[in-house]
């Protein structure tokens, strides 16, 4: 009588590699949304900064401060604005 082959029923090399492949290819796509989420809130930033993002600057009435006005840059998005001198 021929003898029979014990096949072990664990994985094999094969299946494992496949769920290697998978695995990569699922993390490699969070991490791809991660940085374009990043990367649109920099860009955000940098053009508000830029003064790329910022509204049309109108002229203030001078009667709305009598001690003059000022031309610089607002702290909370770095757009060009007139502020009352104090």
């Amino acid at each position: 009588m021929a003898k029979r082959k014990v096949r072990a029923t664990g994985l094999r090399r094969n299946d494992l590699m496949s769920w290697n492949f998978i695995l990569f290819l699922t993390l490699a796509f969070i991490l791809l949304v991660v940085v374009l989420t990043a990367m649109r809130r920099v860009t955000l930033d940098v053009r508000s900064r830029a003064g790329l993002e910022c509204p049309q600057v109108t002229l203030p009435r001078a009667e709305d401060c009598s001690t003059g006005w000022v031309y610089k840059r607002d702290a909370t998005n770095g757009c060009l604005k007139f502020f009352c001198e104090d």
